[in-house]
């Protein structure tokens, strides 16, 4: 690596730290993305925001896989608080919350883990060129959000749903077009 890659990869480091530092110990800030985390314009986002970071990762482009996560991260709060956010939505959020708010414990260590090694293994499989294997790592990572977010929520866990589908399907469509791409003459 290149000591601007380096350097950049550091920088990326440090500004997503700050923002999970801030949306962790600072009431307001964790508050105010939350309300706009209600936009499910976020909910859209984050699977589209998937889609550069497995680029990068394709591209062995170590800053640009941290900015990815930092643009996954801050998308929750890019958009406005919706005029009138869905019940389902905001049923889901107040568990998320909840559950954010109650510390350090085995199942947010647990789930702090999961999301780690969900995004180690995406990057790996296309950091070693495996489209298929990426797009099964993400495909069983969005079904494991689905499933976590029905037995954690189940009146409002559901909501998800269409969400994980959509990026799922999403990234498979990419891929596909990508291969036609590559087989032309």
């Amino acid at each position: 690596m290149s000591r601007g890659t380096i350097i950049l990869s550091i920088v990326c480091t440090a500004a997503l730290v700050v923002v999970l530092w801030l949306f962790f110990t600072n009431p307001v800030f964790f508050d105010w993305a939350f309300a706009r985390h209600q936009n499910t314009l976020s909910w859209i986002a984050r699977p589209v925001l998937v889609l550069p970071y497995c680029y990068f990762a394709w591209r062995r482009w170590l800053p640009g896989v941290i900015l990815a996560v930092l643009a996954i991260v801050t998308s929750m709060f890019w958009f406005p608080v919706p005029a009138a956010p869905r019940e389902d939505v905001l049923a889901f959020l107040a568990m998320e919350r909840a559950l954010l708010q109650s510390g350090w414990t085995t199942a947010n260590l647990l789930g702090a883990l999961a999301v780690a090694v969900y995004f180690g293994l995406v990057a790996l499989a296309f950091w070693r060129r495996s489209l298929w294997l990426g797009f099964v790592v993400v495909a069983m990572g969005a079904g494991v959000k689905l499933l976590w977010s029905v037995l954690f929520s189940p009146e409002a866990g559901s909501a998800v749903a269409p969400f994980a589908i959509f990026g799922v399907l999403l990234l498979g469509l990419v891929l596909v077009l990508l291969r036609g791409l590559k087989k032309r003459p």
